[in-house]
């Protein structure tokens, strides 16, 4: 602990001192509130380059983005541990430039020799352990209320981690002349947004439809809800969409059908009015039946 507390006492006598400049996470906005976060930092199998890569913390920007409001080279100031300045929110301009209150933190670690992104938001990289002189930090971190405050140790583990969106939904509402598509998270890990796919009934090949990204606005903590208008639709006609995972190295995750109780769906079907039959705004088995059954009238 003596040590522990004597780094601490290293690092807050530099925290007034100007550190190495970030050259991947960069352009935010340094406000007057700020809270310090101190903690080691590792990797999975790997050995810590200290002196080259980087830490980002980052919090949703409310418009399903995320913004950056701190950053710091790992290793700059004592090897192996972090020091970084997270800002919060100034209240004087207009639009949201650092932390509210109660915002959820997600830590980033940018790989330089590798040129890899880590998001650390799996709840096995993420640890807490009590220091001397040092506020203890909650999990998952969230942003402290007042300013000026030092939190540590809040350690990072750096794993190798495969996209996880977790859809509990993927539903479209057929209105007058659009389709509604929605869907749901539980949660996100390592992911940048998604795009959709589309094909009529009686075609082979999926159209992407989506003209960018839909960012990601959920973390491993907590899921999110997302919302996608299709104007460009003809009457008469079945569309099938496919909800396409977009992570964090542009690589595609098409959803998959999961069965059994309600939970991921592949495919969200929609059908013009004068075919949905039984009025329950799917184009079913039970339709076609009825459709069958008008025909034979």
């Amino acid at each position: 602990m003596r040590i522990k507390f004597i780094i601490f006492f290293i690092l807050f006598i530099m925290s007034s001192q100007i550190f190495a400049e970030t050259s991947y996470f960069k352009d935010f906005t340094i406000t007057n509130v700020y809270h310090q976060y101190i903690g080691i930092v590792t990797y999975e199998n790997e050995i810590l380059e200290s002196g080259k890569d980087e830490l980002g913390v980052y919090v949703s920007d409310e418009t399903n983005g995320s913004l950056l409001v701190g950053a710091s080279v790992i290793g700059d100031n004592y090897p192996g541990y972090y020091f970084v300045n997270v800002y919060g929110n100034d209240n004087g301009t207009t639009i949201k430039d650092g932390a509210y209150t109660n915002d959820i933190l997600t830590f980033k670690i940018w790989d330089k020799s590798k040129n890899k992104l880590y998001v650390l938001s799996n709840e096995n990289s993420l640890s807490v352990e009590n220091a001397a002189g040092i506020n203890l930090p909650e999990l998952p971190p969230t942003f402290p209320s007042g300013f000026g405050a030092q939190y540590g140790y809040l350690n990072l583990i750096a794993r190798n981690e495969d996209l996880l969106a977790n859809i509990v939904s993927f539903n479209c509402l057929h209105l007058a002349d659009k389709i509604k598509l929605t869907w749901m998270t539980a949660h996100e890990i390592d992911h940048a947004g998604f795009i959709i796919l589309r094909k009529d009934l009686f075609s082979d090949t999926y159209q992407t439809i989506t003209s960018k990204l839909i960012p990601a606005n959920g973390n491993f903590f907590k899921g999110s809800e997302y919302c996608f208008i299709d104007k460009n639709v003809l009457t008469e006609k079945i569309y099938i969409y496919k909800l396409v995972s977009i992570d964090l190295n542009g690589k595609q995750h098409v959803i998959e059908t999961s069965s059994g109780q309600t939970g991921v769906k592949r495919t969200s079907t929609s059908c013009p009015s004068n075919m949905d039959l039984t009025k329950d705004n799917k184009f079913n088995l039970a339709d076609i039946i009825a459709l069958l059954k008008k025909l034979g009238q």
